[in-house]
């Protein structure tokens, strides 16, 4: 009887692992830049609403709308409490991650905060790097270029 048990235990963390493995994401998310600046005395407050696509080279997504939206103080010294949120996909099935800006040119950092529909449960974390302006379809955008892993339990 013990020895059943056991195997009961052991199948049930076998199967649950199977169904939360991590998985490698590589996003582009593209967007218009909307965003203002406000030239304090030592300082700059930032904030922005930015609205696009977003491109999936790798992961279990499909190409969607994104939209980022984040404020805060950078100071001369490269140092920011620059932050935000970015929320991906749309009607039922959305995930949102938060990013924080990284330190004196440090890529940015994020982690999923929460998911709906078929994202809900996941989790996840990696880096950000932005370039400040490209020609994407012949018209100027921004390029935030995201990678890290992810975990999407399984939907029943």
């Amino acid at each position: 009887m013990i020895h059943n048990v056991a195997n009961l235990v052991f199948a049930g963390i076998f199967t649950a692992s199977a169904a939360l493995s991590q998985e490698r994401i590589e996003l582009n998310n593209i967007y218009p830049t909307t965003e203002e600046t406000f030239q304090l005395s030592d300082r700059v407050f930032y904030t922005q609403d930015n609205q696009g696509i977003f491109e999936v080279v790798d992961g279990p997504f499909e190409q969607g709308p994104a939209r980022c939206l984040g404020s805060g103080f950078g100071l001369r010294n490269g140092m920011s409490s620059v932050e935000g949120i970015c929320i991906f996909g749309e009607d039922s099935d959305t995930f949102t991650m938060h990013w924080k800006a990284g330190q004196q040119g440090a890529a940015n950092t994020w982690t999923i905060v929460a998911g709906t529909g078929k994202y809900r449960g996941m989790t996840g974390e990696g880096i950000a790097t932005t370039s400040v302006e490209i020609m994407y379809q012949a018209m100027p955008r921004r390029l935030s270029h995201i990678v890290g892993t992810v975990t999407i339990p399984e939907t029943r």
